[in-house]
């Protein structure tokens, strides 16, 4: 018989590894939720032109990595695509759902899979998970440091350190132009000695030029005009002003005048964060930057926007690497062991007292012996066992057995509360 395997880029989660998982999405959302972002969800598939126009023609996402999706339906002429990143959807959903009336900003987050047909590597699948946060409506440097603070936060508290933000500015629609008209002037007599990528970037995306990994076109990247020598006096003013917070705040951050990211709508600051000693920044954590364009690109009122990403497969690997210490589940905390067919109702009464408490609590009603039952409980992890069978039920009454040392003792159901606490925990 056929034996079927994982798809190429794609992996499963097995549940040896959900502790780094849910410990990194705990952290985060509770990073969120002190900042005032709110979680959204978002489709795993989109119109396929919301990327084609935002994220840009000429990007390598949208020329060799974007998954489309086919439609059976007559009455369905669009193209859809899984989503590669989730920028794009949350500038659909914020123009489509009338979020610009809001108050502003409005700061959003997420979780979840994107989809990129790319070479699969070490920490780089064709499937793979994002934790991305997105602010609409604030044009000012707070909302710039907010996104960089909300993800520096996440990674402290999950226990990563050494890290690094790489800083940069790419400017505006006003300075952006001038500098790469100069760009390619000091690229133009060399572009045949350039790899074929690159001799491709020069007309359409010539930024792309300077964060090039090929070694012959970092050689030439070195001596480029320096972007941040060529911005505008408010470009240069507003990230002037997102590093005095970086300062303030004592985050750590490094300037790189080649970091452009790769997609078109950015704009202004754009940042990545990587571990100091990835010098070469091959694991990239995450990154970001401003798109102030994207929303009227996509169909919005002129909306000033900025976000991130954080790769979380490659924060789990880096965890497990660093051997970060992931709090302990509750798991179940105790098992409630039910003997013949009256002592149903008392152990639903009792189930229903300890649950209601926060307690977690496992119970099935069960035919198995007492001694079955207990190896069941001691299998599933718990430490304690209410045990009710008829004469419990008669007198309602239950039976708390420790698991571990065998001691029992029989108490009353309306202390059970009470007494699962003082086990459990040490406290009422």
């Amino acid at each position: 018989m056929k034996s079927y395997q994982t798809a190429r880029g794609t992996r499963d989660i097995l549940p040896s590894e959900q502790k780094y998982w849910n410990f990194l999405r705990r952290q985060a959302e509770e990073v969120f939720e002190s900042l005032g972002i709110l979680r959204i969800d978002l489709p795993h598939f989109e119109n396929a032109e919301i990327f084609t126009r935002g994220i840009g023609t000429d990007t390598d996402i949208v020329q060799k990595e974007m998954y489309f999706v086919e439609s059976k339906s007559k009455e369905d002429a669009d193209a859809y695509a899984l989503r590669p990143e989730g920028t794009a959807g949350a500038v659909r959903s914020y123009i489509q759902n009338g979020m610009g009336s809001l108050p502003q900003p409005v700061k959003l987050y997420y979780m979840g899979s994107m989809f990129r047909h790319d070479r699969p590597q070490k920490g780089r699948f064709r499937e793979f998970m994002q934790i991305g946060v997105e602010i609409f409506g604030d044009p000012t440097p707070k909302s710039d440091y907010l996104c960089i603070m909300s993800a520096w936060e996440i990674f402290k508290r999950i226990g990563l350190k050494d890290l690094v933000v790489y800083m940069n500015s790419i400017g505006c629609p006003k300075c952006r132009p001038k500098y790469t008209t100069k760009l390619k002037k000091y690229y133009k007599d060399n572009l045949k000695k350039l790899c074929e990528t690159c001799q491709v970037r020069y007309e359409g995306n010539p930024l792309r030029l300077l964060d090039c990994k090929e070694e012959v076109c970092q050689k030439y990247a070195a001596g480029a005009p320096n972007i941040l020598d060529n911005l505008c006096p408010d470009c240069r003013s507003h990230f002037q002003s997102v590093l005095e917070y970086l300062d303030y705040f004592n985050i750590k951050y490094d300037l790189d005048p080649k970091l452009v990211r790769g997609l078109d709508y950015y704009s202004n600051t754009v940042f990545e964060i990587a571990e100091v000693s990835d010098t070469k920044r091959s694991g990239s954590l995450g990154g970001g930057g401003r798109y102030n364009g994207l929303v009227e690109l996509l169909g919005g009122p002129k909306t000033s926007a900025v976000g991130y990403a954080l790769g979380m497969d490659r924060i789990v690997s880096l965890m497990k690497e660093k051997g970060v210490q992931t709090p302990t589940p509750k798991g179940v905390e105790i098992s409630i062991l039910q003997l013949g067919e009256k002592a149903k109702e008392a152990s639903k009464k009792v189930y229903d007292l300890l649950t209601a408490a926060g307690i977690n609590v496992f119970f099935v009603p069960s035919n198995d012996t007492l001694r079955g039952q207990i190896k069941g409980a001691v299998k599933l992890g718990s430490k304690f066992a209410v045990i009710i069978g008829q004469t419990e039920a008669m007198k309602d009454d239950f039976i708390l057995r420790d698991l571990v040392a065998g001691a029992q003792e029989t108490i009353p159901v309306k202390f059970v509360v009470e007494e699962v606490k003082k086990r459990l925990y040490g406290v009422v």
